[in-house]
Formats: C-alpha cells, sequence, structure tokens
C-alpha cells in the first residue's frame, strides 16, 4: 500500500487537525503548553483513531461509494483492497486504545468509547437520520475535551464554549455533506439520511442555521472568557473562519451543484482549522 493511498484512506488531514485540537485542550486547561514527551504521548491516540475510523467507513460504504462514482476513495479505484483496510481499521483502533492506557483513565474511557461509535456509525448509525451527523459533530468536539481531561480533572469554561463552536459547526458541515450522497446513500446502504427526511433545501436552511449559530457562539469567548476575552490573537482568525462559514450558508441556497457542495467541505475544512490555530495561539500569550 503507497503512502498517498494510504493518507487517502484515512484522511490524515483531519488527525492532523485532531491532534491540534487536543493540544488546544492541553493549553486551554493549563494555560500553557505540557512536556514535549507527554503531549507526542497524547495527540496519538485521537490520531490513531480518527484514521481508523476513515479506513472503516470507506470499507462498509463501498457499495454507496461506487454509486456515487467516488473515484477519489482507494477502495472504489481499486488501489486499496477492502480487507486490507478493514484489518488496518482493527489495529488502528487496538493500537490507540492501548496507547491511551499510558494517559490516565478518563483519556482511556473517551478512546474506547469512541472507537466503539466509530465503529457503529460506520456499521449502522448513519444510516439513521441526524444521529450519525449528531456522531459526526461530536467527533469534532470531543478532542477538545480529550485534551482537558488528559491534564485535569476539571475543564475550564473556554473549553467548553470551544467545545460547543466545533460541535455546532461540525454539525453544519456534516448535514449539508449528506445533501450531495443521497443517491449512493439511499441506494447503496439504504439509509434514511436527513435529506430523504426532510429534503434537501430543508436540510440546506438546517446547516445554514447551524452555521450562523457557531458564527454567534465564536464571539462569546472574545467577549467574556479568559483566556479569550479581549485577545486579538483570537479574534483575527475566528473573524477569517466566521467570514468563509456565512459565505457557504449564504450561498449554499444560490448553489446547489454538487461543485459548490464539494468546494464548501474543503472551504468549512479550512474555515475550521483557521479557527483552530486561533484557538492554539491566543492562551499562550
Amino acid at each position: 500500500m503507497k503512502v498517498k493511498d494510504l493518507w487517502e484512506l484515512t484522511r490524515f488531514e483531519h488527525s492532523i487537525m485532531l491532534a491540534i485540537a487536543v493540544v488546544v485542550g492541553e493549553v486551554t486547561t493549563l494555560r500553557f503548553l505540557p512536556s514535549y514527551d507527554f503531549l507526542l504521548l497524547s495527540v496519538i491516540p485521537p490520531m490513531l483513531v480518527s484514521a481508523a475510523s476513515f479506513a472503516i467507513n470507506d470499507y462498509f460504504d463501498l457499495r454507496s461509494d461506487r454509486i456515487n462514482r467516488r473515484r477519489d476513495r482507494p477502495l472504489v479505484s481499486g488501489k486499496v483492497k477492502p480487507q486490507r483496510a478493514y484489518l488496518l481499521s482493527i489495529a488502528l483502533f487496538i493500537s490507540g486504545i492501548l496507547v491511551s492506557l499510558l494517559i490516565n483513565l478518563n483519556s482511556f474511557i473517551l478512546v474506547v468509547a469512541f472507537s466503539i461509535l466509530a465503529y457503529l456509525y460506520s456499521f449502522r448509525l448513519k444510516d439513521v437520520a441526524l444521529l450519525g451527523n449528531i456522531y459526526i459533530a461530536a467527533t469534532m468536539a470531543i478532542p477538545f475535551l480529550y485534551g482537558g481531561v488528559a491534564v485535569a480533572d476539571e475543564l475550564p469554561p473556554a473549553l467548553l464554549v470551544l467545545s460547543s463552536i466545533a460541535f455546532v459547526s461540525g454539525l453544519a458541515r456534516e448535514v449539508m455533506g449528506t445533501i450531495r450522497d443521497v443517491r449512493g446513500d439511499r441506494r447503496g446502504r439504504k439509509s434514511k439520511t436527513l435529506p430523504m427526511v426532510i429534503g434537501a433545501r430543508n436540510s440546506l436552511l438546517l446547516s445554514s442555521l447551524l452555521y450562523i449559530t457557531s458564527i454567534a457562539l465564536s464571539t462569546i469567548p472574545y467577549l467574556y472568557i479568559p483566556p479569550y476575552a479581549g485577545n486579538i490573537l483570537y479574534i483575527i482568525p475566528t473573524v477569517i473562519t466566521d467570514i468563509l462559514l456565512a459565505y457557504i450558508a449564504l450561498n449554499s441556497f444560490r448553489d446547489t451543484s454538487a461543485g459548490f457542495m464539494k468546494s464548501s467541505r474543503n472551504v468549512s475544512l479550512a474555515a475550521m482549522f483557521i479557527a483552530l490555530l486561533g484557538f492554539l495561539v491566543a492562551p499562550l500569550v
């Protein structure tokens, strides 16, 4: 298996973003960077579980991805054999769980719980309207909390707000994403996703409202919650992120093409990465 194919299978860029979110959780809780040894150790479990989650999802989604002509998926293109993807995902799940034992009990519990949920999501939960979207949104919020419990017993208010912002914006992104995959999800998995239940237009409306809600939530840390209150290193990347998310929300009704749906996912991912940088740097200054 080539490195490029492995990267595409595990969507490793998401693992990198999760690692940054974990460090944000640690820094926001401690107000300083932990030791580099601990920092490296603590990010390994969520990175491995994230990689495993994408691999197992592609395994269970193979039929629907073929219907949707997702040639960007290594299993669809034939670059990776399905059985190899399955075995790799199981190995990554187990490795992530074992490494989490070296951190603390709370971290171990979170890693085990989300490993089980990741498998169940790919196997069945994603076929249930909204439930699958909520799970994916939770995976975007939990790394912040995981970082907090890795270094402390109590979580600061700032961390709870940041994880809420991540959850709401992540839910918006996932609701919009299910619209693009309706054809394959219906025929390939017999799914009952949200757009099939309430329609594509109502799903777009919900997604836009969630994006707007996340924009509103992003002002709270700057206005009220240390170490982000009045912090210019927080507000600048946050404003850039909010502009990008507002662009997606406002344009989703004017352009419902598959091209826009795909580009909006890329733009939202870039926006979230920019926000992460602000979350990370601001507490250290």
